[in-house]
């Protein structure tokens, strides 16, 4: 239950700063599996499957929720103040993640080495929405706080079932698509607002299309994600590699599209506002190894604890079996010749008794 809540609750602190994928997250932490076939589970005909999924989520939601609530809170203020320090641990983050994805996913990745051409188009298409995001025409004018009106709808109905659809997907941040349409600042304040019991009927008018967005597009991308890692799972994660090392640039180049920040990209050039922030990035990247090392620990305990006693189990029950029944075939034998050095006496007294009684028949 509590690791469980704890992956939802790092899972929601990463959705909610562009360039982090709570996919990414699930994947590196090694639950990423099992969320997609519990959501694929969770309309499922059979009962055990759908109540299994449903306890799952529950308990992943709970730790959600609170990451949400911890990110509303905390995160946004450090992220609109200290941007670029946020960013220069996401960049820690993520980096330190890659070695770790290669090596748990090495038996997919090795000899396959054809498939780094998805990792280039993985690459490139965040690379290609970094680009669209910081596109002046991108702006929507978008405030779920103040009201939305004519095709601004649609248009956040749109942003929530792709948003949705890349928080689902390794690599690519749902954030960083909701950066992209100008809706992520906007989303940020709204949930703010509502955090402080401020919700009046026009913004849950606007948020509300957005939410369906969000429904549908987890309808419609689980079974797609579940069938690329069963059927061709080394292209997807070359593809994800691709993607999360690209994200390192959409995270430096984050800042730039945020119309209440600092508005520069970051740079390695020290001394200035906006400059990488490497006590940062190395905290980032302790983290995620903690994490790994953590994770790795309790694999191993998990397999020698059981994973070993099942295995044993059956050559022990079959070697006392086997010495059971060497033990009861030697008894046999010893009563059998007990038996027979007894039975010629007692055959010899049977044919006495026999004689005596013809005898006295006679």
């Amino acid at each position: 239950m509590i690791i469980t809540a704890l992956h939802g609750l790092a899972m929601a602190i990463a959705d909610a700063v562009p360039g982090v994928s709570g996919g990414t997250i699930g994947f590196i932490l090694g639950f990423y599996d099992k969320l997609i076939v519990s959501l694929h589970d969770l309309p499922s005909r059979d009962k055990a499957k759908r109540i299994a999924a449903i306890k799952y989520l529950l308990k992943l939601g709970v730790g959600w929720v609170t990451g949400f609530v911890i990110s509303m809170l905390l995160l946004k203020g450090l992220f609109e103040r200290h941007v670029y320090i946020m960013c220069s641990a996401f960049i820690g983050l993520t980096l330190a993640a890659i070695p770790f994805m290669i090596i748990s996913e090495k038996k997919d990745l090795k000899g396959k080495y054809q498939n780094i051409v998805f990792a280039v188009l993985g690459a490139a298409l965040v690379v290609g929405i970094t680009l669209l995001r910081n596109a002046s025409f991108m702006d929507m004018n978008i405030s779920f706080v103040n009201g939305l009106h004519g095709f601004q709808y649609l248009y956040v109905f749109i942003t929530g079932f792709v948003a949705i659809m890349a928080m689902m997907l390794p690599g690519l941040s749902g954030s960083t698509v909701m950066l992209i349409m100008g809706v992520y600042i906007p989303a940020i304040a709204a949930a703010h607002e509502a955090l402080h019991f401020h919700i009046p009927a026009h913004m849950i008018l606007g948020l509300l299309p957005m939410g369906i967005g969000l429904i549908l597009g987890v309808l419609v991308s689980v079974k797609g994600i579940k069938t690329a890692l069963e059927r061709h799972r080394s292209e997807t994660i070359y593809c994800v590699l691709g993607m999360t090392l690209a994200s390192v640039y959409a995270i430096a180049m984050a800042p730039e599209s945020m119309k209440d920040g600092p508005g520069l990209a970051m740079t390695l050039e020290q001394g200035k506002p906006n400059s990488f922030n490497i006590i940062a990035f190395l905290i980032g990247a302790v983290i995620i190894v903690a994490l790994e090392l953590v994770r790795m620990r309790v694999e191993k305990k998990a397999e020698t604890g059981n994973g070993d006693a099942p295995a044993d189990a059956p050559e022990a029950v079959e070697g006392t079996v086997e010495g059971t029944v060497e033990d009861a075939a030697e008894g046999m034998a010893e009563d059998a010749a007990a038996v027979e050095e007894v039975c010629p006496d007692t055959e010899t007294a049977g044919e006495s008794a026999d004689g005596s009684g013809d005898g006295e028949q006679a």
